[in-house]
């Protein structure tokens, strides 16, 4: 006796959003008829947590630098709707706000990781973070830089 139910979710490739999302059990496509890359899954493999959470540690980092630049070298902050509200609400929004933003985009990310854009702009992403927190450090370790 069958004790399958009436729906096979098999028939259709999986949504973006999903009642599965972080609960069901596909990681990839398993079958070779299946798409090799442009495809949604339930849950999400240690590599792609690990680029989230190296994203969010960048962008923790680059927050702590750009505080620390503008309390002890005299900096001043570029983009304009991020110094008003550093001067409106003070780091703790701006950090909050900033993560939220981070977060968000990463989500996006997240889900479509079996996607060529995803994953370079996940590359690039990751690559930006680096060189602005080479960009945040060169004052600290070469204070002459400065002058």
């Amino acid at each position: 006796m069958e004790n399958r139910g009436n729906e096979d979710r098999r028939k259709n490739p999986t949504p973006m959003f999903s009642k599965y999302l972080l609960m069901g059990r596909r990681r990839w496509n398993r079958r070779s008829s299946d798409p090799k890359e442009c495809y949604y899954v339930d849950r999400f493999g240690k590599k792609a947590w690990l680029a989230v959470i190296m994203i969010l540690v960048l962008c923790g980092a680059d927050a702590a630098f750009t505080i620390y630049h503008l309390e002890n070298n005299d900096a001043t902050e570029v983009n304009p709707i991020i110094a008003m509200l550093m001067e409106i609400e003070g780091n703790t929004w701006w950090i909050v706000i900033k993560y939220a933003v981070t977060a968000t985009g990463l989500f996006i990310l997240l889900v479509h990781k079996n996607f060529t854009l995803a994953r370079i702009a996940t590359i690039v992403i990751v690559v930006m973070y680096g060189v602005l927190i080479a960009y945040h450090l060169l004052p600290i370790l070469f204070p002459s830089l400065l002058r």
